[in-house]
């Protein structure tokens, strides 16, 4: 992937995040590991390295609660009541 890419990609996934938080009442402790990252979607000069693990950082916890949203929803589906 190119330079451009990864910060097009870390804008996405930078988003996703806020979502999650504004929609999900997700914890910052979730996105602890991202927040300590000094690079963020807007700072276009840092290079490619610096924006492939924030995306790597975002993609990991992203896909992380959204398996943890999907197993809640799955499980409590498969629930029974009780009688």
């Amino acid at each position: 992937m190119k330079r451009q890419e990864f910060i097009h990609l870390h804008m996405l996934l930078f988003e996703v995040r806020e979502y999650l938080k504004r929609d999900e009442s997700v914890p910052d402790a979730v996105f602890a590991q991202y927040n300590t990252q000094l690079v963020r979607p807007y700072d276009i000069h840092r290079g490619k390295d610096a924006h492939a693990t924030a995306v790597r950082h975002l993609s990991r916890h992203c896909s992380q609660l959204v398996t943890e949203s999907h197993q809640q929803i799955h499980t409590s589906s498969t629930e029974t009541p009780p009688s």
